[in-house]
Parts: structure tokens; sequence; C-alpha cells
């Protein structure tokens, strides 16, 4: 699984999404790769019109929130 987290360099919930994100993935012995992409053309290119935004293996689950923890996890979850 592959899980990108879109937003600028200077955004401090993309990087706390990442962060819970990372925090997920490990104490659920998730097997997934999280990176974060803060080029802004590639956000326009994924049609992100408010950041962060949260992909999964190429798909868009969604811009513009930062769910919690509990949230993230079911959301990562469901797509093992």
């Amino acid at each position: 699984m592959n899980i990108t987290i879109y937003g600028p360099s200077g955004c401090s919930n993309c990087t706390a999404l990442k962060e819970t994100t990372e925090s997920v993935v490990k104490r659920n012995d998730i097997d997934a790769d999280v990176t974060k992409e803060e080029d802004m053309t590639k956000l326009a290119e994924k049609g992100i019109m408010s950041t962060p935004g949260f992909e999964i293996d190429d798909e868009m689950i969604f811009s513009g929130s930062t769910p919690s923890e509990d949230k993230l996890r079911s959301i990562i979850t469901e797509r093992l």
C-alpha cells in the first residue's frame, strides 16, 4: 500500500496528518509506505483545492480535513 499526503512544506495540518498516518501504520502493523508530496504542481494536477490531500494507491480519498486517528485507521484498514 502506498499512502501519499499532499500539502506544502509549511502546512502544519499536512505534517500532523503524515505523522498520525505513520503512527497508525506502525501501531497496526500495516505494510504501507507513507510519503508527503509538497510540489504545488502535483497538488494542482490531483485537483486538490484545500490541503491536506490524502491518497491511497493513486486514489484520492479526501482533502481539506484532518480526521481523528480512529477515523484514519478505519479509512486505511478498509482498503487492505
